[in-house]
C-alpha cells in the first residue's frame, strides 16, 4: 500500500530530475529513435497520467484538505477557461490551441502534483531530498553551461539541434561570434538563467545552515553564479538581485530591521553609482553590447530593448480590443508555430491576457498569489528559496514569457506544492497523536 502512496512522490523526484535535461536528451536521443514530436510531448502525457492518479489517491486515502481541494477547483477553472475561449473562437488553429492550454495549465497541475505527492507520502518525499535534488541539478547543469562556454559553438548540431527541429544550437548577443551566450542544456540563455535562481537561493541558504559542507555549497554557488552570468542575460541578472536580496531579507529580518536607515542609504548610493557609472559609460563597447545589447551595428534598425518595449505595447494594445481573449496558443512562443504567425509579448501576464482574456489572468494571478500567500505562512529553507526566486519571478514575468519554459515552471511549482503539503500533513499528525 505504501508504494502506491510514493507514486506521486516519485513522479515529482523523476521530473525535479528530469526536466531540466529534457531538450537535451529528447533532441539527442530522438536522433536515434526518431519521433522527435513524441518525446517533446512525453513529459505532458506523463504529467496528466501523474495528476490523475495523484488526486485518485489523494481522495481514496482520504488525505486532502481544503488546500488541495481549493487549488484543485482553481486548476479546473483555469483548463476550462482555456477551452471557453477557445469555443468562443473556434478558428484558431488547433495544434498550437492545443499546445497553448496545455503549457498554460500544467504550471498549475505541478503545483498539485507536489502537495498531493507531500500529502500522501511525507515520510518518502522530504524537505532535505527535494533541497538536495534541486542543489545538485542545478549545480550539474550550471558546470554543463560554463564548459559550454569554451566548446565549439556548433557542437550541439551533433546532438540533434537545429532550428528546423525548434531548438537553436548556439547563442550570441546581436548575432556577434565573439560574444556567445551559454543554455548549457536548456532551450536558451534566459531559460537558464531564470532556472538557476531557486538552486542559487537554496545553495546560499544551506551556506548559512550547514557549516560541515561550506567549502562544498561555496564551490557550487560560484559555478551557478558563473553560469548566470555567461547567459549574459539581463533579465536573469536582474531576477538574482531581486532574488538574493529577497532571501537575505527573509534569513536577517531582524538585522535589516535595526539597520533600516544604513541599508535604505547603500541601497540608493550603490544605484546612483550604478546609474551616472553607465550613463558615462554608454558609449563603450563592452556597456553597449553585454548591458544595453546594443552598439553602432543594432543603431541602424531597432535594438533588442525597442523590440522588447514594442512587442509588450502591441500585446496589451491588442488585448484590451478583445478583452475575453483571442484563444488558446495565438501568444507566446507557442503561437510562433500557426500559419498565421504568432504574437510575441515579452510579457507573460499580456500573453495570458491576449490568450485567454482578462478572466483568465485574474484566475491565473489568483492561483499563483494564493500560493504564494500559503508559502509566506511556512519556514524554511525551501520555504525562503521559494518566496525570495518567486518574487523574482514576478517581475521577471513583466519581461518574458517565464512559465512557458517546463524546466522553470516544474521546478518552482512542484517544490512550492510540496512545501506546501509536508508542513499540513505533519501538523495534523501531531495533532491527532496528541
Amino acid at each position: 500500500m505504501n508504494d502506491i502512496k510514493r507514486l506521486p512522490a516519485k513522479a515529482v523526484y523523476l521530473l525535479l530530475a528530469y526536466m531540466p535535461f529534457h531538450i537535451f536528451l529528447a533532441q539527442s536521443l530522438s536522433l536515434l529513435t526518431g519521433g522527435l514530436s513524441v518525446w517533446k510531448v512525453a513529459k505532458d502525457v506523463f504529467l496528466g497520467l501523474a495528476v490523475l492518479i495523484t488526486i485518485f489517491l489523494v481522495y481514496k486515502h482520504k488525505k486532502q484538505n481544503k488546500i488541495f481541494t481549493l487549488l484543485l477547483i482553481l486548476a479546473i477553472a483555469y483548463g476550462l477557461q482555456h477551452l471557453l475561449v477557445w469555443f468562443m473562437q473556434p478558428g484558431i488553429y488547433k495544434p498550437t490551441a492545443i499546445l497553448g492550454t496545455v503549457y498554460n495549465v500544467r504550471v498549475v497541475l505541478f503545483a498539485v502534483l507536489g502537495l498531493g505527492a507531500a500529502l500522501l507520502a511525507p515520510d518518502y518525499l522530504t524537505e532535505k531530498k527535494v533541497v538536495r535534488l534541486v542543489v545538485i541539478a542545478g549545480t550539474v547543469i550550471a558546470a554543463l553551461g560554463v564548459i559550454q562556454y569554451f566548446l565549439p559553438k556548433d557542437l550541439l548540431t551533433n546532438f540533434g539541434y537545429s532550428v528546423a527541429r525548434g531548438v537553436r544550437p548556439a547563442f550570441f548577443i546581436d548575432d556577434k561570434v565573439n560574444l556567445p551566450r551559454i543554455m548549457s542544456t536548456l532551450r536558451d540563455p534566459n531559460s537558464l538563467a531564470v532556472y538557476l535562481l531557486v538552486p542559487i537561493c537554496l545553495t546560499i541558504s544551506l551556506l548559512f545552515t550547514n557549516k560541515k559542507a561550506r567549502q562544498l555549497y561555496v564551490g557550487a554557488l560560484s559555478l551557478q553564479l558563473l553560469a548566470l552570468f555567461l547567459t549574459f542575460s539581463r533579465a536573469g541578472w536582474l531576477g538574482a538581485i531581486i532574488a538574493i536580496s529577497s532571501l537575505l531579507a527573509l534569513h536577517f529580518r531582524g538585522w535589516i530591521h535595526k539597520h533600516i536607515k544604513i541599508i535604505s542609504i547603500s541601497i540608493i548610493s550603490a544605484i546612483l553609482v550604478l546609474g551616472i557609472g553607465g550613463y558615462l559609460l554608454r558609449d563603450q563597447y563592452v556597456v553597449q553590447n553585454l548591458i544595453l545589447h546594443s552598439d553602432e551595428s543594432t543603431k541602424a534598425s531597432e535594438d533588442s530593448n525597442a523590440l522588447h518595449l514594442r512587442l509588450a505595447k502591441d500585446g496589451a494594445i491588442a488585448s484590451f480590443k478583445v478583452p475575453e481573449g483571442y484563444g488558446p496558443g495565438t501568444a507566446g512562443i507557442v503561437s510562433i508555430q500557426s500559419p498565421s504567425g504568432g504574437k510575441l509579448t515579452e510579457n507573460y501576464y499580456i500573453q495570458i491576457s491576449y490568450e485567454i482574456g482578462f478572466v483568465g489572468l485574474l484566475i491565473f494571478i489568483g492561483i499563483w498569489g494564493y500560493v504564494l500567500f500559503i508559502l509566506q505562512k511556512k519556514k524554511g529553507i525551501l520555504t525562503s528559496s521559494l518566496l525570495a526566486s518567486g518574487i523574482a519571478y514576478l517581475a521577471l514575468s513583466m519581461l518574458m514569457h517565464l512559465w512557458t519554459n517546463e524546466a522553470v515552471a516544474a521546478q518552482w511549482w512542484i517544490m512550492s506544492g510540496v512545501v506546501i503539503g509536508l508542513p499540513l500533513l505533519q501538523k495534523k499528525s501531531k495533532r491527532i497523536k496528541g
